[in-house]
C-alpha cells in the first residue's frame, strides 16, 4: 500500500470512527436519494435492536420501490446520556442529512438541537418518546404509552382481585425523569388506580394504597436492580403488586426479587412493560403476571417510511400528529403465540408485512 493509499484509508477510518460504525449504504448498493440519521435513546436493549431492524427493513422496501435510502444508525451507549445523544444529532446534522428520526432521551433537553436541525432545513420524525415542541416534527410514531399504563393497572388489579386482594398495596417503579414515554405509562397507571380509589371511597370500602411512587430504576438493568433492592427491603412484607415501567426496570426488579427469594413465594404480583427474551421467560416461569408489549420493529419501520413519504411530497400530518404502533397485553397464556414471537424474533420480524398509511399529496 503506497502513501496515498494509506492516507485515504486513514481518512475513511477516521470518518467511520467519528460517526460510528453503523453508517451503511442503501440496501441495493445504489447511490441514495435520501440519507436519514436514525438515533435511538440507546443501543443495548433488545427494544432498540428491533427498532434498528425495522428501520433497515423500511429502507430495503423503499429501495425495492425505487427510492434508495441510506440509514445512518447510531445512539448513546446509555439511555441516560442526553449530552451524547445531542452531540450525535449535531454531528449527523452537520453532514447535510435529508431527514432525522429521533427517539429523544429527554423531552425538554432535546428541543434546542432538534430546532437547530430543523432550521437547517432537515425535517424530523420523533419515535418512541415525545418531544415538547410538536411544531418541530412532522410526525410522532410511538406506542400509546398512556393507554399502555392504563392496561397494566387494569390487569394487575384484576389479577389481585382474583387472588382475593381487593384493596391492594401497590408500588410504582418508575424509570427516569424526562423520559416522556415512561412518564406517560406512569401517568396512565396512576390514573386507573386513583379512579378505583375514588370508587372504593365512595362505596365506603377499604381502598388501594400506593406504597411508593417516587423510586426511579435508572437506565440499565444494573441500576434498576440496585434501586429495587432497598425498595423491596422496605416494602416486600407489605406490597401486593408492583408495576415496572420498561424493559430494564422489569428485568432489574425481577433480579432483585430473585436475589431476596421473593419470586419463590409468588405473593407479590409483578406487572412489567416491554418484551425482551428475559421478560418473556419470566412470564413462562410464572414470575411475571403480565407485560405490556410494544411493537418496536413496526415503530422503526414506520419512522423511516413516514419521513421518506414526507420527503416525497406526501401530507403525513393527518388525521393526527401521532401515529400509534399499538400495544397489547402479554400473559403466560399467549407468551409463545406467533403474534407475540414476531415482536422479538429477528427471523419472524423479517417475514412480517407492515401495513403503512396512505397519505394524500401535499398542496405546497
Amino acid at each position: 500500500m503506497n502513501r496515498l493509499d494509506l492516507l485515504a484509508f486513514g481518512l475513511v477510518a477516521s470518518c467511520l470512527f467519528s460517526l460510528g460504525c453503523n453508517a451503511t449504504k442503501t440496501p441495493t448498493g445504489t447511490p441514495p436519494k435520501y440519507t436519514l440519521a436514525v438515533i435511538p435513546k440507546g443501543r443495548t436493549h433488545e427494544f432498540w435492536q428491533s427498532i434498528e431492524r425495522g428501520a433497515r427493513r423500511a429502507a430495503a422496501d423503499l429501495a425495492q420501490a425505487g427510492i434508495p435510502v441510506e440509514i445512518l444508525w447510531e445512539g448513546p451507549l446509555k439511555e441516560n446520556d442526553t449530552t451524547e445523544q445531542i452531540n450525535l444529532v449535531q454531528q449527523f446534522a452537520g453532514r447535510g442529512l435529508s431527514g432525522l428520526v429521533l427517539a429523544p432521551q429527554d423531552s425538554k433537553a432535546c428541543v434546542p438541537v432538534v430546532r437547530e436541525t430543523v432550521d437547517r432545513g432537515t425535517p424530523c420524525v420523533i419515535i418512541d418518546s415525545g418531544l415538547d415542541a410538536p411544531e418541530l416534527y412532522v410526525k410522532y410514531v410511538a406506542t400509546d404509552n398512556f393507554n399502555g399504563g392504563k392496561m397494566a393497572a387494569k390487569h394487575l388489579l384484576e389479577a389481585l382481585a382474583k387472588a382475593g386482594v381487593t384493596a391492594p398495596k401497590i408500588i410504582l417503579f418508575r424509570y427516569q425523569a424526562g423520559s416522556e414515554s415512561t412518564e406517560q405509562r406512569e401517568a396512565g397507571f396512576l390514573t386507573v388506580l386513583k379512579a378505583e380509589i375514588a370508587k372504593q371511597k365512595a362505596a365506603g370500602k377499604p381502598t388501594i394504597e400506593i406504597l411508593s411512587d417516587n423510586v426511579y430504576s435508572g437506565a440499565t438493568v444494573e441500576t434498576a436492580q440496585a434501586a429495587a433492592g432497598p425498595l423491596l427491603v422496605q416494602f416486600a412484607d407489605k406490597a401486593d403488586g408492583i408495576f415496572a415501567v420498561n424493559e430494564s426496570a422489569t428485568t432489574g426488579l425481577l433480579n432483585a426479587m430473585r436475589s431476596q427469594g421473593l419470586l419463590k413465594k409468588q405473593r407479590i404480583k409483578v406487572m412489567g412493560f416491554d418484551t425482551s427474551e428475559a421478560v418473556l421467560q419470566a412470564l413462562r416461569d410464572g414470575e411475571l403476571e403480565g407485560t405490556i408489549a410494544q411493537d418496536p420493529y413496526r415503530m422503526g419501520y414506520l419512522g423511516v417510511w413516514t419521513l421518506v413519504r414526507h420527503l416525497e411530497g406526501d401530507d403525513v400530518s393527518g388525521p393526527s400528529k401521532n401515529l400509534s404502533t399499538g400495544e397489547r397485553l402479554i400473559t403466560r397464556e399467549n407468551v409463545d403465540a406467533p403474534s407475540t414471537r414476531e415482536l422479538v424474533d429477528p427471523k419472524l420480524q423479517a417475514q412480517r408485512t407492515i401495513d403503512v398509511p396512505q397519505w394524500p399529496r401535499r398542496k405546497d
